[in-house]
């Protein structure tokens, strides 16, 4: 029994004091927070359509993802530059002194001295099909203190061209063609990678939204539940000090105050963190002005029902969803590779032709009797003339060569190609399980989003109805006391007409996501429009 009376004592002393300190209108009234956020800065409402055109033009993650599309294209002229056409320019400054050790070389001289200078240009092109083709032409001067030579300096032309063509293996199935293949099928690839995270993106940016706008009526109404229950915790307060309801009751009442403050903090947070959260899809730096306002939705959800049936939205998905049409580019890839290790496999059997057309001229000497070269020019010679008349001999083909064969080669084992095509022929069938895998996947997730659609339409009507009762209690409430606007039942009837709109909005956005969802699985949820606009760069 002490204990017991030290325990009611120390409450009436607590109450005491709380009721000391906590006099009539010491609890400041609650500020809207719209108000509460313009008192902070500038505040901007976006609409949806608004904030989806911003996450298109300055989203981050798909600016980062378009970047692979560059890749990709880059990655593709690479391949192709297989094909450009290749000048080249070989040059040459001979000089040689070599001891006679033969009468014949340089008659009565010590040394036999000769002096070369050569410039030889060309072009070569790889062809498809496997094969190059090279044209040549080499033009030089040549000159000796040989007694015995009667054309001197001499000036020798040369024109050809070679061409080189596997008729077998490598034969239209080159390890260059092959990758020109994957590098375009990695465009297309890239392109639907960039599709698919565009549409991820939306739907992120639409939940975002969503889930700002619910946050900030959930702190509305919870304002109106905090403001309720000061005016419950004054009314009770003046019932205990006329002695009309115990202390107790009144400390009760109190931490029940306590609790609803502790909601409202939490429920301010909530909207803040959501309203970065949105921030952060829509903006593409930390400077970005957005930053610096506040931001309110303008816009409510609807409940509008689907205009596209289960069974279009299945068929649609197969069709077109990204994760299918990467698989399909993906097998496509893997049929290259397979075409080309088959290829890889064979013998190889390459064709070589050398065509050379030569033209010589020089400063021709006369004969003495005894065949001896004298010093006397004689310009009746064929070959007399300079650089021009031998390059024409050249051109002309007077004196041509041919040089043609097949060079073949057998492997015995060729196990690398044979290992190759067989990991090919593995993938191969890996992609096309992952693809059935895929398409009921997709399957699976249609139907979901179907059955959920169906099950938060029913949530909405329930909301509906709850809403519209809370609010004929309301109106009848008011219709009581049309003289005291404020009184108690009236706002508590106020608190739970915000409640029951709080929970239809959430109803209404739960639908609306489950739409989203739906046209997410069917690849409806983003047009062409939205995809030009999101390739700014």
């Amino acid at each position: 029994m002490a204990i017991r009376s030290a325990c009611f004592l120390s409450l009436l002393l607590s109450v005491a004091s709380i009721l000391s300190s906590q006099e009539a209108g010491s609890f400041p009234p609650s500020v809207p927070y719209r108000v509460q956020l313009a008192a902070r800065g500038p505040i901007r409402e976006i609409g949806l359509r608004e904030a989806l055109a911003m996450a298109l033009a300055h989203n981050l993650e798909i600016e980062i993802d378009s970047y692979g599309r560059e890749l990709s294209r880059e990655a593709t002229i690479s391949a192709k530059s297989y094909f450009d056409t290749v000048a080249t320019l070989n040059t040459s400054v001979i000089s040689s002194d070599i001891p006679a050790t033969n009468i014949l070389q340089t008659g009565a001289l010590d040394s036999l001295i000769n002096k070369a200078v050569s410039v030889m240009p060309g072009i070569q092109q790889n062809i498809p099909g496997g094969g190059a083709v090279t044209v040549f032409t080499n033009i030089a001067r040549n000159t000796t203190n040989s007694q015995f030579s009667f054309i001197n300096p001499v000036f020798g032309s040369t024109l050809g061209f070679s061409v080189t063509q596997p008729l077998w293996r490598g034969f239209r199935r080159t390890a260059v063609e092959r990758q020109i293949v994957v590098s375009r099928l990695n465009e297309k690839l890239s392109e639907s990678q960039f599709r698919q995270k565009v549409a991820y993106v939306i739907e992120q940016v639409v939940g975002l939204y969503w889930r700002l706008a619910v946050t900030i009526d959930y702190y509305e109404s919870r304002r109106q539940a905090r403001d309720v229950a000061v005016l419950e915790y004054e009314q009770l307060r003046k019932r205990v000090q006329q002695g009309q309801d115990t202390p107790l009751a009144l400390s009760s009442q109190l931490s029940d105050l306590a609790s609803h403050e502790q909601t409202l903090t939490l429920a301010a947070t909530q909207i803040v963190q959501a309203s970065n959260n949105l921030k952060r899809q829509l903006t593409a730096s930390v400077i970005d002005p957005l930053w610096t306002v506040g931001l309110l939705t303008s816009d409510r959800p609807d409940a509008e029902e689907p205009s596209v049936g289960l069974d279009d939205a299945v068929r649609r998905a197969l069709e077109s969803r990204p994760e299918l049409d990467q698989l399909r580019i993906q097998l496509r890839q893997s049929d290259a590779d397979l075409r080309f290790y088959k290829q890889e496999t064979k013998p190889s059997v390459n064709l070589r032709l050398d065509v050379l057309s030569t033209g010589s001229a020089g400063t021709a000497y006369q004969l003495n009797p005894d065949s001896t070269v004298s010093t006397t020019p004689d310009p009746s010679n064929p070959a007399y003339g300079g650089i021009g008349k031998s390059y024409g001999g050249a051109l002309t083909f007077d004196h041509p060569s041919v040089d043609a064969g097949l060079e073949i080669r057998l492997p015995l084992r060729n196990r690398a190609a044979t290992s190759q095509l067989t990991t090919a022929a593995v993938n191969a069938r890996k992609l096309q399980a992952q693809m059935n895998a895929a398409q009921e996947d997709i399957l699976v997730e249609v139907r979901n989003a179907w059955e959920t659609i169906a099950a938060q339409r029913k949530n909405v009507e329930a909301a509906l109805v709850s809403r519209r009762l809370s609010a004929d209690r309301l109106a009848t409430e008011k219709a009581k006391n049309v003289d005291d606007t404020a009184s108690l039942d009236v706002l508590r009837d106020q608190r739970d007409l915000a409640d029951a709109q709080v929970r239809e909005l959430q109803a209404l956005v739960d639908y609306q996501l489950a739409k989203v969802a739906y046209e997410k699985a069917m690849n409806s949820l983003v047009d062409d429009e939205q995809i030009v606009l999101a390739r700014r760069k």
